[in-house]
């Protein structure tokens, strides 16, 4: 007699974990190296000088406020306003071909917002998650980007206002890649969009309080020691206020590197060990903050990158032949930063050129007349020696080309999105760099990361395995990037001196994952995600990982409780609700399960764990219809995931069909032939058709992976 038992298989999946690289931004040091010489006469970096904020330079410095006002720099970052919209609400719709995702901007009042939706085949709207347009990145010259702030943290939006071609689309890198709304900003590209923000120590990307735009102290240092000075006396008692950075009387390298701190752009860059993203000071040396490496690419002058400009300009024959006059050329030569030249038009850079080139002396000196027509004095120099062009990764957009020189032949422009990943040279962009050093083998291990590319990961790891006296970022990276190589036990020894170095809750985590990976005893794991969490309370990330550690310790209560303070912390961090969904389910909390769960999928509509943990909560409660659709929408959110077959599989086959569940069956073990589950199910699909060979044959396969697997005994017997 056939056994009428079936057997519901569906696996309930847990455990999401939440891992990542960035690193903590360090304390600032409290003051320069010893025995640096002050740059020229400013002493200013060795007084104990605080920031005021630009309110405190107005009344002095009216005109350069106002001007600085309409700088783009001022502009870089600010609230979305009704008053100053550019762009155009008017119903369009952007599509993502590869994830299926579709957006609408559109205005309700003086309020901006982005919708994001999927639809089924009927045409209705099978997914929907709506976020506001909060902030703006970027002047709106060439685009303006989005951001939308839950809890500190601020969030790119998918679309951008493409302002040269008056047009929507999907924002820089998401043709490639479309992160939605997870894409956080972190503090190295928040430093370069505003002045000092206040950030949570040891959460990237996370703020206390945050100003709007680049201000007055990012290029002459803080300020409180000017201000008392000029409001004890008014004037300086020398030629020089060297209570203050002014630019102007530093050394041409040094004035530079005030506007490269954000203007200089590299295939890795890294901060210098015990260096934050916020504490470079005008008239230090750059190099003193930070490490850059160059790839084979930019060497070869392939790539045109959107912000090194300075680097652009230093090729230039204007540059190279003004170095030994009293005023060499640089950037403030073309750009004032207390002018609102945006608005100025094409006469105000032109006058800049003619500073150097008069019309009738250049024109005297070309031999031919049609050349000289070309340098009439309403020509426009830039027009021709600096084109526009586009750039990888940034569409519809051309921007200035810094490289001044007479363009004989144009190039391709270069492709929208991300490159193809190639194996790549990287050379130290300063010479007290090296390319066999600690830092060389970071930016390595940041570009493998970066493209997932394994090449450059095994590479950047051994040089840090050579590297002598390697300090904690490098040992972390060097741990980090064992980690991804799925080296667990070479990872544990560079993470444990990292730890031991500086006991940073990223590095505590990271150490916390490689013990449980290698099955290493739990009170040492234990104790470094408690660590790292007494450390930083607000890391979310690390509060899922030790919820699923206390899972698999049996500590179901404990484990609910993390997830739980992580959704309250991140609301927005799927992995925290999928687990505290799953820990619900497991509670026999079906409500609030459903309700995680739920919260989960609209965050991770291709999130197949959740769509599958969903479907069977749903099949339990005899929701079948519903059940069946978040089974099929798991299966082609992850289509290589043999689990998502063999749950829809199960579901078929308690509903009575056997013949559908045998094929999902059939292209889980397919997928993985050693997930045993699928196998007995396999068996069991094709028993119940009553095909006794070939429900033997896979019931013996399964107890040969598991020998005591009681339900394979079943139908081995029974068959």
């Amino acid at each position: 007699m056939r056994c009428s038992a079936l057997l519901l298989l569906v696996a309930l999946a847990c455990g999401a974990a939440v891992s990542g690289c960035g690193a903590d931004a360090p304390d600032p040091p409290d003051s320069p190296p010893a025995g640096e010489a002050a740059e020229g006469a400013i002493r200013f970096r060795n007084l104990s000088a605080d920031f005021t904020g630009d309110e405190a330079c107005f009344d002095c410095h009216e005109e350069q406020y106002r001007g600085f006002e309409e700088h783009g720099m001022a502009n870089s970052f600010y609230p979305m306003r009704a008053a100053a919209v550019v762009e155009e609400f008017d119903g369009v719709i952007v599509e993502d071909p590869n994830r299926g995702f579709s957006y609408r901007p559109y205005r309700e009042g003086d309020r901006f917002w982005l919708e994001e939706f999927r639809q089924g085949p009927d045409g209705s709207k099978t997914h929907v998650l709506v976020r506001e347009m909060e902030y703006v990145v970027g002047s709106g010259t060439a685009a303006r980007t989005y951001l939308v702030e839950e809890g500190g943290r601020y969030f790119e939006l998918p679309l951008t206002w493409y302002a040269q071609e008056g047009k929507w689309d999907l924002s820089p890198g998401y043709e490639a890649s479309n992160t939605r709304f997870d894409r956080l900003i972190p503090d190295r590209c928040m430093a370069c969009h505003n002045s000092y923000p206040r950030s949570t120590p040891f959460v990237d990307g996370k703020y206390e309080a945050v100003p709007h735009g680049i201000g007055c102290e990012r290029c002459h240092g803080p300020g409180s020691v000017h201000v008392e000075a000029r409001l004890a006396s008014p004037e300086p008692a020398g030629d020089i206020d060297e209570t203050i950075v002014n630019p102007a009387h530093l050394s041409l390298e040094r004035r530079l590197d005030v506007c490269q701190q954000c203007h200089l752009h590299a295939t890795a860059s890294m901060l210098r060990e015990g260096r934050g993203a916020y504490d470079y000071r005008p008239s230090r040396p750059l190099s003193e903050h930070m490490a850059f490496y160059v790839s084979d690419a930019a060497d070869s002058g392939e790539e045109i990158d959107a912000i090194s400009h300075a680097d652009l300009m230093k090729q230039s024959a204007c540059f190279i032949e003004t170095q030994a006059s009293e005023q060499p050329m640089d950037c403030t030569t073309c750009h004032n930063p207390h002018e609102a030249f945006r608005l100025a038009g094409p006469d105000y850079f032109n006058a800049a050129c003619m500073t150097c080139h008069a019309p009738a002396a250049l024109q005297a000196a070309l031999p031919e007349a049609s050349l000289r027509a070309a340098h009439a004095e309403d020509a426009h120099c830039f027009s021709c020696h600096m084109p526009k062009a586009s750039v990888a990764g940034t569409p519809h957009t051309a921007l200035t080309d810094h490289h001044i020189r007479v363009v004989r032949e144009q190039g391709a422009a270069a492709p929208d999105g991300e490159a193809p990943v190639e194996r790549v040279r990287l050379r130290p962009y300063y010479a007290r760099d090296d390319s066999a050093g600690a830092y060389a083998g970071m930016a390595y291990v940041i570009r493998g990361l970066q493209h997932r590319d394994t090449t450059a990961l095994r590479q950047g790891v051994t040089l840090l395995d050579d590297a002598a006296g390697a300090f904690g970022e490098a040992q972390y990276l060097r741990g980090y990037g064992y980690m991804q190589l799925g080296e667990m036990a070479r990872a544990v020894e560079p993470l444990e001196q990292a730890v031991a170095l500086q006991p940073k809750p990223e590095r505590l985590n990271a150490l916390a994952q490689t013990y449980e990976r290698l099955g290493r005893g739990g009170a040492s794991i234990r104790d470094l995600y408690e660590r790292a969490l007494a450390a930083q309370p607000a890391r979310a990330d690390i509060r899922v990982n030790y919820g699923r550690y206390l899972e698999t310790q049996g500590e179901l209560d404990a484990a609910a409780a993390q997830y739980e303070a992580a959704v309250a912390e991140h609301p927005w961090l799927a992995p925290a609700h999928f687990n505290l969904g799953t820990a619900r389910l497991r509670q026999g909390d079906r409500a609030a399960a459903e309700r995680s769960l739920r919260e989960a999928i609209l965050l991770d509509p291709d999130g197949g764990q959740a769509l599958g943990n969903l479907g069977f909560l749903l099949a339990q409660d005899g929701r079948l219809t519903e059940a069946r659709a978040r089974f099929e929408q798991a299966v082609r959110a992850e289509p290589g995931n043999p689990v998502a077959y063999g749950n829809l599989g199960a579901f078929h086959m308690n509903d009575g069909r056997p013949e559908i569940a045998v094929q999902w069956f059939a292209r889980a073990v397919e997928l993985d032939p050693s997930y045993v589950d699928g196998l007995v199910n396999l068996a069991l699909a094709w028993y119940l058709l009553g095909e006794d060979t070939a429900a033997r044959q896979y019931a013996q396969e399964a107890l040969r992976l598991a020998p005591n697997h009681p339900q394979a005994r079943q139908i081995l017997d029974a068959s």
